[in-house]
């Protein structure tokens, strides 16, 4: 009788340990999507609406934060990782599994009420120096347009600095990304001037190439489901996200 009783509990502990497993997550630092906490879990609209959808999945999360460059890199050679929050691109296209939409968002042109009173247009940027995140969306769209400086940096609030100091002229960047960054780094939003549009994008989750198929299909359904409930509308609300 002791055999089949050690086989019952062997069996338990590796299906609690199989329960267990959490599904990696990596996260590219861009406020107000991911946002790292001094203390505790990180936050931001992007890891709520995932942790909600973990939540209804009964999926236990590791997230692990890093600059978007790094993030993207990673995910296409991690054998099974979800990645928040890109912007789908043609250039992105066949690096990624594109899970499910989460958000619309605006990259913009945005310049400085004291020094660049006039909305940045496209044809105003040559001979003027933008700053830009490196590896975001902003910096692949101005690629493109040629005689255009760019001053990328790590982190948008360092953008939303050198913008009110004159160093950079100009800032590509997501519109609620800029006003996020903006207010973290103590500055008045009325300051910004929005210019051209450059494109609107969705942002997403998505996943390594390898994810599987079965498991990406049910994060997608659980994530529609939150766009029809409204919960994901209400979770964008608290940041005061503008869509485009």
């Amino acid at each position: 009788m002791r055999i089949p009783v050690l086989l019952l509990l062997l069996c338990t502990a590796l299906f609690a340990g199989a329960q267990a497993h959490a599904v990696v997550v990596l996260a590219a630092e861009i406020p107000p999507y991911v946002i790292r906490s001094n203390q505790g879990a990180p936050s931001g609209m992007a890891i709520e609406v995932l942790e909600e959808a973990a939540r209804r999945l009964k999926e236990p999360l590791t997230i692990e934060l890093m600059p978007l460059a790094r993030a993207l890199s990673q995910t296409s050679h991690r054998q099974d990782v979800l990645l928040l929050p890109p912007a789908r691109t043609p250039q992105r296209e066949p690096l990624f599994l594109w899970v499910a939409p989460l958000l619309d968002e605006a990259f913009v042109l945005v310049g400085h009420r004291q020094f660049h009173p006039a909305p940045l247009t496209v044809k105003t940027l040559p001979g003027l120096t933008i700053g830009v995140m490196r590896g975001s969306h902003g910096q692949n769209l101005l690629q493109p347009l040629g005689r255009v400086k760019q001053d990328p940096v790590t982190d948008e609030v360092s953008n939303a600095n050198k913008l009110a100091r004159n160093r950079i002229q100009g800032w590509a960047v997501a519109w609620n990304t800029a006003r996020y960054n903006q207010q973290q780094a103590g500055l008045p939003l009325t300051d910004l001037v929005r210019g051209d549009t450059l494109q609107e994008s969705t942002l997403y989750l998505a996943a390594s190439p390898r994810f599987p198929p079965a498991d990406a299909l049910r994060w997608r359904t659980t994530i529609l489901a939150m766009h029809d409930d409204g919960s994901l509308a209400r979770i964008l609300k608290q940041y005061d996200y503008q869509a485009p």
